[in-house]
C-alpha cells in the first residue's frame, strides 16, 4: 500500500488522505448531518404549525443559523489533527507516506471546503423552507457573514496544528488575547497620535454600493486565510522533523 501511494501523484495522495480523514471523522460527520437535518425539519414544522412566519423572524432564524454554522465549523476544524496529539496514534500520523503539504491540503478540503459547501447549502435550503426569497441568500449581507468565518476558520486550523490539547479552547483563548492586545495598542496609538476632534473609523462591513470595498475585502480575506494556512503547513512540517 505504501509503495502504491508513493508511486502515485500528489493529487492522488491528497485524495486518499481526504478519504481517510472522512473515515476517521465519520461518526462526528454523521452526528452533525443528522443534527442539522433534524434542526431544519423542526424549524419547518414549527413554521407550518403556526401558519407562517414574518420576514424579520425568518431573517433572524437564518442569522442564528449562521452562528451555529460558524461555531460548529470552528469546533470541527479544531479536531482535524487530533491524531498527532495522542500517544497511540501520533507515530502513525507522522509516518504516513505523505508530505506535510498534502496532509494540510486534505484536512483543509474537508474542514473548510466540504463543510462550508454542505453548511451553506443547508442554510440556503432552510431560508427557502421558511419563506425567504431565493435571491435573498445571495446578497451582500450574507457575504458579510461569510468572510469573517473564512478568516477565523483558518486561525482555528492553525490552532488544530499548533496546540497539543484542548485545541478549540486554546485557540479561542489565544484569539481573545491577541484581540485584547491589539485593541489596547490601537487605543494607545489613537489617543497618542490622533488630533483632538478627529474620529477614526475602521470599516468592518461591506456595502452593496462599494465595489472597491468588496474587492478589497475579498482580497484581504483570501490573503489572511492563506497566510494562516501557510503557517499551519510550516508548523506541521517542523513537527514532523522534530
Amino acid at each position: 500500500m505504501s509503495k502504491e501511494i508513493t508511486s502515485n501523484s500528489s493529487l492522488y495522495r491528497i485524495k486518499l488522505l481526504f478519504h481517510r480523514n472522512v473515515m476517521i471523522n465519520k461518526r462526528t460527520i454523521q452526528i452533525g448531518l443528522i443534527s442539522l437535518f433534524c434542526g431544519v425539519v423542526f424549524i419547518k414544522g414549527t413554521v407550518l404549525y403556526y401558519g407562517g412566519i414574518s420576514p424579520i423572524a425568518a431573517e433572524s432564524i437564518i442569522t442564528f443559523g449562521f452562528v451555529i454554522f460558524t461555531l460548529v465549523g470552528y469546533a470541527f476544524t479544531s479536531i482535524m489533527f487530533y491524531e498527532k496529539n495522542s500517544a497511540n496514534s501520533a507515530s502513525q500520523f507522522f509516518t504516513l507516506p505523505a508530505t506535510a503539504f498534502e496532509k494540510i491540503i486534505s484536512a483543509w478540503l474537508l474542514s473548510f471546503c466540504a463543510y462550508t459547501v454542505v453548511g451553506l447549502f443547508l442554510l440556503y435550503l432552510l431560508s427557502l423552507l421558511i419563506g425567504l426569497p431565493a435571491d435573498w441568500f445571495f446578497s451582500i449581507r450574507i457575504f458579510n457573514e461569510i468572510w469573517p468565518y473564512i478568516i477565523y476558520q483558518s486561525i482555528f486550523f492553525l490552532g488544530a496544528v499548533h496546540f497539543r490539547s484542548n485545541n478549540f479552547l486554546s485557540t479561542l483563548v489565544a484569539i481573545f488575547g491577541v484581540l485584547i492586545l491589539f485593541g489596547l495598542i490601537a487605543l494607545l496609538l489613537v489617543n497618542t497620535f490622533t488630533p483632538d476632534g478627529l474620529f477614526l473609523k475602521i470599516p468592518t462591513t461591506l456595502t452593496a454600493t462599494s465595489t472597491f470595498r468588496f474587492i478589497t475585502t475579498c482580497t484581504l480575506t483570501v490573503a489572511i486565510s492563506a497566510f494562516f494556512i501557510w503557517v499551519s503547513y510550516i508548523r506541521l512540517k517542523r513537527m514532523e522533523l522534530a
